[in-house]
């Protein structure tokens, strides 16, 4: 699938790869992993009471050719104890307009452990509104991230827009 509406395979790794270019270069710990040479790329301000410990990844959906951001939030120091669940995750979401809250549970395709994620069902509009972005991956993220536990994007990511 190939439209104004989606990002295809070598786009995506294209923003993402500038994506963490960037991210090194303002030293934010952004990282890009596995293998993109796989034939299916998919398989292989709000206060919070107490410190909330976070992951985000993004991958590309290859059925719905469009980015689709997994996450998980724990309330503890060790990642893997105390998960927040899906319903105390939507309750971060401040922005009571953003129109991206279709949070879903599923096992993340790579590392094959329950992750949150948001639905990759509306990224196709998403995508078509910043359809003359430089880098669609930094518009797309910038705007569901709010979503995702209130992930934050430094401004330098913007740059890569223009």
């Amino acid at each position: 699938m190939d439209g104004p509406g989606t990002i295809t395979w070598e786009e995506f790794l294209g923003d993402a790869e500038k994506f963490v270019q960037m991210s090194n270069y303002i030293s934010d710990g952004w990282d890009l992993r596995g293998n993109k040479n796989i034939p299916d790329p998919f398989e292989a301000t709000c206060p919070i009471e107490r410190p909330l410990i976070t992951e985000h990844h993004v991958l590309w959906s290859m059925s719905y050719s469009v980015p689709v951001l997994y996450f998980n939030g724990w309330k503890s120091d060790f990642p893997g104890i105390n998960s927040i669940s899906m319903e105390e995750a939507q309750s971060f979401v401040c922005d009571r307009e953003l129109k991206y809250k279709d949070l879903s549970q599923a096992i993340h395709p790579i590392l094959g452990t329950p992750f949150l994620y948001l639905h990759p069902c509306m990224s196709h509009e998403l995508l078509q509104i910043t359809s003359k972005s430089k880098n669609k991956l930094v518009s797309w993220l910038s705007t569901v991230a709010p979503a995702a536990l209130n992930l934050k994007l430094r401004p330098e990511y913007y740059q890569l827009t223009i």
